[in-house]
């Protein structure tokens, strides 16, 4: 077994509340002068930034034999306005996913100047347009039927920040669904601090737990701290513990 050292919830530019300097080489950049071996690029409700991501850590690698490993995910937030993060090992996988995903997205438009940019970039940091959809409007797919897809495409489904008042799990729901087999949540960095996993020890004993980012500007990515013993630093590796 080896540590593989990550950060599973990082945005780029698409999400309106991200700075428009999460571009796919400087986020890629960041996560090597980190330490980290593997990152995942969660945007809220959209994975059009992710294949460039994947892409300039591959040129990066052939540059400099780097190895950052990305995978492909993004952060739904379901009609019940939880968040989630849906993390895959391969590309083909991510985008069948968002392609059923898709009919539930809102149709609501985003106002940049009340949300922010959704900025698309190319492999080379390129702005290539702007989604116009308000990606974080809420999506129509339920808690439920959004753990079913992410299982039928082999992802990972995490509830995120778990511990915050707002667009979590408990926050929304007032519990985790004990007829779901979610074996992974994620905490974030202020749940930690204030000691919830440890008051919280007994009612998540059986969840693995993961403690990303959250980041939305290009200093909030996680330094080399957090990390799973997998058997081998692959992308599918990662999948099969976290499910």
């Amino acid at each position: 077994m080896i540590p593989v050292y990550y950060d599973f919830h990082i945005h780029s530019g698409l999400s309106p509340c991200a700075g428009d300097d999460m571009t796919p080489n400087d986020i890629i950049g960041m996560s090597l002068l980190n330490g980290l071996d593997m990152i995942a690029v969660t945007d809220h409700n959209s994975m059009q930034n992710v294949r460039a991501v994947v892409k300039a850590a591959e040129n990066i690698k052939d540059l400099s034999e780097n190895d950052l490993i990305v995978l492909p995910g993004i952060e739904v937030s379901t009609a019940e306005e939880v968040h989630v993060i849906c993390l895959f090992s391969d590309l083909g996988s991510a985008e069948s996913f968002e392609n059923e995903l898709f009919p539930f997205f809102s149709a609501l438009l985003n106002r940049v100047d009340i949300f922010g940019n959704q900025l698309l970039y190319d492999e080379f940091d390129k702005v290539t347009g702007k989604e116009d959809r308000m990606l974080i409007a809420p999506t129509e797919i339920s808690f439920d039927d959004l753990y079913e897809l992410v299982n039928k495409h082999n992802g990972a489904f995490i509830p995120a920040h778990i511990d915050r008042a707002s667009f979590s799990v408990i926050s929304n729901l007032g519990f985790l669904p004990p007829h779901l087999d979610i074996h992974t949540i994620e905490v974030s960095n202020g749940g930690v601090s204030t000691g919830f996993v440890e008051n919280n020890a007994e009612t998540y004993a059986r969840n693995k737990k993961v403690f990303s980012s959250d980041a939305h500007q290009i200093w909030m990515i996680s330094e080399k701290e957090n990390f799973l013993m997998l058997p081998e630093r692959s992308a599918q590796a990662v999948i099969d513990f976290l499910r």
